[in-house]
């Protein structure tokens, strides 16, 4: 079996959200998921850059908005960060900013960023200039 297999209903999910997934596999995104009936419904993915965190493609599915599986996956995904030495979480959006905020994430200048986290690919190629960095100290 393709040990990549387990990325692709991810893959599927967060594309029905139009957020990036093309680099999944080489930039090592860890997921945090959540299914229903054998298929995932709802996604948080993480890359560790020591003592930062880049918080990766916050996604669920259109049948299960607005009943709190965001904020459930956001909440573990703090956790986990915390258990592993993790002690700030950052993020690039363009359409969620008032979302993030609501679970304190600060807006910040982009050139501001961690050299680990500014060199990513999400920062360097994927996330357009006009996106919006986010931080939130755990």
């Amino acid at each position: 079996m393709n040990p990549l297999t387990h990325l692709i209903p991810i893959q599927e999910l967060l594309q029905a959200n139009n957020l990036p997934f093309e680099d999944l596999v080489e930039s090592n995104v860890v997921f945090i998921t959540r299914e229903q009936d054998g298929k995932i419904i709802g996604c948080i993915g993480i890359e560790k850059y020591g003592t930062d965190g880049l918080l990766r493609s916050l996604a669920v599915a259109d049948s299960h908005k607005g009943k709190g599986l965001g904020k459930q996956l956001l909440n573990a995904l703090c956790t986990k960060s915390r258990k592993e030495g993790i002690q700030r979480l950052h993020l690039l959006t363009t359409t969620a900013d008032a979302y993030f905020k609501r679970y304190g994430f600060q807006v910040r200048e982009r050139s501001t960023a961690p050299k680990a986290i500014s060199n990513t690919k999400e920062f360097s190629e994927i996330c357009p200039s006009s996106s919006m960095y986010m931080v939130k100290e755990l």
